[in-house]
């Protein structure tokens, strides 16, 4: 097999640190267990990467993905060793192709920065991946926690507003 189309992941896929990857399109698939994801089940897929949230998920994850690293499902582990065990018995022989990459936490969040232009919300300076979600405007970038929190103020605050 060719390996033109064998490039290293991304420092970061869907928020989450890769620390280490391996490539397993040749080697033969062992079914042992089911992943399914909202679109479909997912079975033998060409890469694998271990990766950890940038946020508060601290447990490492196991991340199906394709040629293009675009992650397809995900597995979660206890630790990154114990991923790498678990794989072995549905790809055998991938304990010897596993590569760690080292990039750094600090190294990941300037990549995710990068990839995100720098989107972090306007008033608590949090990054998309710390909230449930933000609200973009020409001016200013407003997350889920903080509109929740002006409208809590507003409503203690109403009540003493000039001209009630």
């Amino acid at each position: 097999m060719s390996n033109d189309h064998r490039n290293p992941p991304p420092p970061v896929i869907d928020a989450a640190r890769v620390v280490s990857y391996a490539f397993v399109d040749d080697i033969p698939y062992c079914h042992v267990g089911s992943l399914f994801t909202e679109e479909a089940m997912i079975a033998q897929v060409p890469r694998l990467a271990i990766a950890v949230g940038l946020g508060s998920q601290p447990a490492p994850l196991v991340l199906h993905c394709d040629e293009e690293w675009i992650s397809l499902g995900i597995s979660d582990a206890e630790t990154v060793e114990q991923a790498k065990q678990a794989f072995e018995r549905i790809y055998p022989g991938v304990s010897e192709r596993w590569i760690d990459t080292h990039i750094t936490l600090e190294e990941a969040l300037a990549y995710y920065d990068s990839e995100t232009a720098g989107l972090k919300c306007s008033f608590c300076g949090k990054r998309p991946f710390e909230v449930e979600g933000l609200i973009e405007a020409p001016a200013a970038t407003i997350c889920r926690s903080c509109v929740e929190e002006f409208y809590g103020d507003f409503q203690v605050d109403g009540e003493d507003e000039v001209g009630n």
